[in-house]
């Protein structure tokens, strides 16, 4: 019993592999480009709809809080 209790040399290894896989990953910032060049109203459209494609669940949850607000 009492060799289970000792820190394996392996597990630190472990530990921090864990956290690398269930790190979250790092969003794409090519929206954030987007916003700081859309000067035209095609530029803005175009935004709106790369951004409704790639965050769906996003878009959809605002919208249903803006019909909430009525």
């Amino acid at each position: 019993m009492a060799e289970e209790n000792k820190p394996n040399a392996e597990e630190p290894h472990d530990i921090e592999a864990m956290k690398k896989k269930f790190k979250p990953k790092k969003k794409n910032t090519m929206a954030e480009d987007m916003l700081k060049n859309a000067n035209s109203y095609d530029d803005k459209l175009l935004l709106v709809k790369v951004l409704s494609e790639k965050e769906q669940g996003r878009v959809v949850l605002m919208i249903k809080n803006m019909l909430k607000g009525k």
